[in-house]
C-alpha cells in the first residue's frame, strides 16, 4: 500500500454521532487509522494541513470540499504534496450534490445509511488511488448519460426484434437486475442455457455487456416480461367442462 501501514482518514462533519460512528465503523479494519475529525469550516483545512491524511470523509454541505482536495502544501518546505482522496457523505442522495462533489474533485460519494462494508470498501477504493460511488448513486449517475450507441447508428426497435421470443424473456430478467441463476430458474431453464442466450443478445445488439442490455431493454419500455411458454401454454390451454352433478331420482315407494 505504497509504503503505509494503514491509511489515515479524517473527518469532518457538523454531527458528532456521525463522526463518531464512523469512526467506531472503520476501527475495525486493521488497514484503516482515523487520525482526525472535527466540524466543517476552516479549521478542517488546517487539521487537514497537519495530519496530513491520504482520505478525507467530508459532508456534502461542506464549502471547502474543492480546498480540501487540492494537493496539500508541506509545513516545512510549503512544496504541495499529494492530493488526498476526498469522499463525500450525504444524507439525501441529491443529483446537485453528487455532480458538485465530483466537479470539485471528490473521488468517492456516500450515503451515510452506507452499510460498514460500504464505508470500509470506499475508504479503501480511493485511498489506492482509485474511486467509490455508493450502488444508488451510480445507477442515478448512469441515468444521467447516454451511453447506448446513437440512435442514427442503431435502431432499438429493430435490434429488439431481431431477438427470439426466449432472449426476449431473458432480456427482460436482465432488464430487471435478475442475475442468471434467477432468470434460469423463472424460464425453468438451465444456466448454461441462459448463459449462451445473454451471449447471443449482446452478439444481436451489439452491446457490450449486460449493463448496457438492461439499460436499453428498460428505455424501450421492456418493464414486464412476456409469460414463458409455459405458462402461456397453461393459459391458452381449453379448461375441461366442469363436472355436472348426476340428477337426484327420486322413487316413490
Amino acid at each position: 500500500m505504497d509504503g503505509f501501514s494503514t491509511w489515515e482518514v479524517m473527518l469532518v462533519d457538523n454531527e458528532d454521532l456521525v463522526r463518531r460512528g464512523f469512526r467506531q465503523a472503520l476501527a475495525e479494519a486493521p488497514d484503516i487509522t482515523v487520525v482526525a475529525d472535527t466540524r466543517v469550516g476552516e479549521e478542517a483545512l488546517r487539521v487537514a494541513e497537519l495530519r496530513r491524511p491520504q482520505v478525507v470523509l467530508v459532508d456534502a454541505e461542506c464549502a471547502f470540499i474543492r480546498k480540501l482536495a487540492q494537493p496539500l502544501e508541506t509545513a516545512e518546505t510549503a512544496v504541495p504534496g499529494v492530493a488526498p482522496g476526498i469522499i463525500v457523505l450525504t444524507s439525501n442522495a441529491l443529483d446537485s450534490h453528487l455532480l458538485g462533489s465530483l466537479k470539485a474533485g471528490a473521488r468517492g460519494f456516500l450515503l451515510k445509511s452506507a452499510s460498514q462494508d460500504e464505508l470500509i470498501s470506499a475508504v479503501r477504493a480511493v485511498a489506492d488511488g482509485g474511486a467509490f460511488l455508493c450502488p444508488t448513486m451510480t445507477r442515478r449517475l448512469i441515468d444521467r448519460f447516454e451511453i447506448l450507441p446513437p440512435p442514427h447508428e442503431r435502431s432499438h426497435a429493430g435490434a429488439l426484434a431481431s431477438l427470439s421470443g426466449r432472449e426476449t424473456q431473458v432480456l427482460c430478467g436482465i432488464a430487471m437486475g435478475r442475475s442468471n441463476q434467477e432468470i434460469a430458474h423463472e424460464l425453468h431453464v438451465t444456466l448454461a442455457t441462459v448463459k449462451s442466450h445473454v451471449s447471443r443478445i449482446l452478439a444481436k445488439l451489439e452491446l457490450p455487456n449486460r449493463m448496457h442490455a438492461a439499460l436499453m431493454a428498460q428505455r424501450s419500455g421492456l418493464a414486464h416480461p412476456p409469460q414463458p411458454p409455459r405458462a402461456q401454454q397453461a393459459a391458452a390451454a381449453p379448461r375441461p367442462p366442469a363436472a355436472r352433478p348426476e340428477p337426484v331420482v327420486r322413487r316413490a315407494w
